[in-house]
């Protein structure tokens, strides 16, 4: 009979220490593992931990090897190797799943915006890069900017079949690397493609769309006449253009001033000309420039309200449009408060207008008029008209309809092309299309106007830049983020709260009661 003393060592025996030794090297190999995935790197502190794990394992085999091959070897080994084996498979299936959705990467946008999808024209500028582009984010880590533009930098990676890639650098944490690229301010993005860089301080789609399309062409010119009571280009009241010159800025666009009785002649880096609400007459010298520029296959911009003293009749004569000068008045598609504010929803198809979505306002428009059967060589296109109730007010004292007014529907915007071969006094060929847009209401890009109807701003942009032949940065416009808040009655929130603590843990519970009910 063993006496108590030799019962109490035999407590303490090596046998006992074997199931901790092994406790001990699953945890070191598995805390050197984690290290390793945290830190990045197979430094110290995980070859120290693995080593460890991998010494107190075989000190847990060596102990008892017949022990540890009884193991491996016996029935519960079996099932184990089983769900080990399952376990590995499935890993393996997600491990092959997540390197074929890293290649081929594909998304549901559920909003109704599609907010998280990049519009067609932006998915075109990243398809038809002709050379690699490196772009770097100088953002800082706090930037709450950063992950929504590395998701959509990636999403322009994948369209441009990888010709796009970027980096990020903290300009905080690495400042040296920003001063050799000669970056002054944080939020700065540059763009490169070989030799050429541009730099951005957006990191919105249209940002991303424009800098890219800015890398594959010169910045162009657009020139506003001057000295015939035009807008501020360079004020903020409410009836300024300076909001309007900073968005076509943006677009890529130098813009400048043009007195033509001092210039005498259109420059010729004019990419377009913009004649932005005069009020007083063109001299006959500011008129023939305009008109031997559009001859040679120029492009202009032309807005005049219906109390301009501005004629332009004998400049477009040749076109057969022209600014009626009266008032549109239209009860059925205007603002409540007053019928000369008209509301346009639906536009003439052209490729000013093809995906234009949002709401505009004529504010105070007169009618353009235009012919039902274009001239040879020519494309005239309405791009917003009134309804069929409206009329061209030409009554000075009152809002009544006579029966010689202009009746709806009415153009408030036309789109004028004359091809290549087509010009519109000699008909000499040119090496240019002739291009005009008409608007007939100075207020549609007043300042007022674009800070209550965005639409406003898309439609001139898409304007400016179809005059400009630039139809490529048409319609690359920020998405819609408008908040849509989800309301909820207290039982749906109540519904929502308990299932996710108690239902739901309920229902795993009763699941788990049933298997083992069967399986007693």
């Amino acid at each position: 009979m063993a006496s108590p003393l030799s019962q109490s060592r035999r407590g303490f025996s090596i046998e006992s220490l074997r199931f901790p030794l092994a406790a001990l090297g699953i945890f070191g190999l598995l805390a050197g593992l984690g290290a390793w995935l945290v830190q990045g790197d197979f430094g110290l502190v995980p070859r120290i931990l693995i080593a460890a794990g991998v010494l107190f394992m075989g000190i847990y085999v060596a102990l008892d090897p017949e022990d540890v091959w009884a193991k491996l070897s016996g029935r519960g080994a079996l099932y184990s190797g089983n769900t080990l084996v399952l376990a590995a498979a499935a890993l393996i299936i997600l491990g092959f799943l997540n390197v074929l959705g890293s290649r081929y990467q594909t998304k549901l946008d559920l909003t109704a915006n599609k907010q998280f999808t990049l519009s067609d024209q932006s998915i075109k500028v990243a398809e038809a890069l002709p050379q690699p582009v490196k772009v770097t984010a100088f953002l800082t880590s706090s930037d709450s900017r950063k992950q929504d533009f590395q998701t959509l930098l990636n999403d322009y990676q994948n369209r441009s079949g990888g010709k796009l890639t970027y980096a990020f650098i903290d300009p905080e944490a690495r400042p040296s690397e920003a001063i050799a690229a000669g970056i002054t301010s944080t939020g700065t993005v540059v763009y490169q493609m070989a030799d050429k860089k541009q730099n951005s301080t957006g990191t919105t789609e249209k940002d991303i769309s424009t800098a890219l399309v800015k890398l594959e062409r010169p910045e162009k010119k657009a020139y506003f006449t001057s000295g015939h009571g035009e807008r501020s280009l360079d004020g903020f009241g409410p009836q300024d253009y300076g909001t309007i010159k900073q968005a076509i800025e943006r677009d890529n666009f130098a813009t400048a001033t043009l007195n033509l009785v001092t210039a005498r002649a259109v420059p010729d880096d004019a990419s377009e000309v913009i004649i932005a609400g005069a009020t007083n007459p063109f001299l006959a010298e500011e008129k023939d420039a305009l008109k031997a520029y559009l001859d040679g296959g120029g492009k202009l911009i032309a807005i005049i309200g219906p109390n301009s003293k501005t004629d332009l009749s004998d400049l477009l004569q040749n076109y057969q449009v022209g600014f009626s000068g009266t008032v549109v008045v239209d009860p059925a598609k205007s603002v409540s408060q007053d019928p000369r504010v008209v509301v346009i929803d639906s536009y003439g198809t052209h490729a000013i207008t093809q995906d234009l979505r949002d709401l505009t306002f004529f504010p105070l428009a007169t009618n353009i008029t235009y012919p039902s059967t274009p001239p040879a060589g020519m494309t005239i296109t309405p791009l917003a008209q009134s309804s069929d109730t409206s009329w061209g007010n030409t009554s000075t004292q009152q809002l009544q309809r006579q029966d010689s007014d202009p009746k709806g529907p009415l153009a408030l915007a036309v789109a004028v092309g004359a091809g290549p071969s087509s010009s519109a006094t000699s008909g000499a060929t040119t090496s240019s299309s002739t291009r005009l847009v008409l608007i007939g209401s100075p207020d549609l890009i007043s300042n007022n106007s674009l800070q209550q109807v965005p639409g406003n701003q898309t439609l001139f942009l898409n304007a400016a830049n179809w005059v400009a032949e630039e139809d490529n940065l048409i319609n690359v416009r920020a998405p819609d983020n408008t908040p849509r808040t989800l309301v909820l009655t207290g039982t749906q929130m109540n519904m929502i709260a308990y299932s996710s603590f108690l239902f739901l843990p309920l229902a795993v519970l009763a699941a788990g009661a049933a298997v083992w009910w069967t399986r007693r």
